[in-house]
């Protein structure tokens, strides 16, 4: 009964270290998909304002033209 018991005892660790690394995997997956995509809609953003900015380049302010010395 004693091996037994440390059989279980092994299978119960076991399990708990693949439990955590599958843990520790998927996190580390989410986080590689989630800057994915925040990388494709900063992207994404950044071409929309060029085009906003190609249309009026200076919608608002003054444009001051400073001469070098």
């Amino acid at each position: 009964m004693p091996k037994f018991y440390k059989f279980l005892w092994s299978i119960g660790i076991l399990c708990v270290v693949a439990a955590a690394i599958i843990l520790s995997f998927g996190m580390l997956l989410v986080g590689v998909v989630g800057a994915g995509v925040f990388g494709i809609y900063r992207s994404y953003l950044m071409r929309k304002r060029s085009r906003e900015c190609a249309i009026q380049p200076y919608s608002a302010g003054e444009i001051i033209d400073l001469k070098p010395r």
